[in-house]
């Protein structure tokens, strides 16, 4: 069994999810909340959260003074089916794993989200805490998704008018 499993659905096409969860990632990004998302020292702002969209690419952030931090490696780059990367706070022992599905289902598309070894990664107590902060992030993107799918429904009608 995974530490953290979460599966919702998006309204939107399964490439265009897998698309907006990659290329979109600054806009939808939640900077802040209940937990911070940014890994930015604090001497310095973040800017951008990004992937280097292949195999073996970086998944990283960069910040307002030139420096960047790679949170981790992708491992699997199938778009748009599938995105895996490991994900490593500075402090930790080692990475955990993360993994996207994009399924497409009537309504749109259905997105499952794991992350997996926290154990190896030196931090087990932290599970309970990723499990919010995960559903808060994933809820951010869902947000996102529903508004761009609610734009597009609106541009649609515009146009048959």
């Amino acid at each position: 069994m995974v530490d953290v499993h979460l599966q919702e659905s998006v309204p939107l096409p399964q490439q265009q999810a897998f698309d907006v969860f990659v290329d979109q990632m600054d806009v939808w990004w939640p900077r802040r909340g209940v937990f911070p998302y940014s890994f930015a020292p604090e001497t310095t702002r973040p800017l951008h959260i990004r992937f280097d969209g292949r195999d073996g690419g970086r998944y990283y952030e960069t910040f307002a003074d030139g420096s960047e931090y790679v949170i981790g490696l992708i491992s699997v780059w199938n778009p748009p089916v599938e995105l895996a990367y490991s994900w490593r706070d500075p402090n930790w022992e080692g990475s955990t794993d993360i993994r996207l599905r994009f399924a497409p289902v009537d309504e749109g598309t259905r997105v499952t989200y794991t992350q997996d070894g926290f154990k190896s990664a030196g931090v087990p107590w932290l599970i309970p805490y990723y499990q919010i902060g995960c559903q808060q992030t994933l809820s951010a993107y869902i947000a996102h998704c529903r508004a761009l799918s609610a734009l597009q429904e609106l541009e649609r009608s515009q146009e048959q008018s």
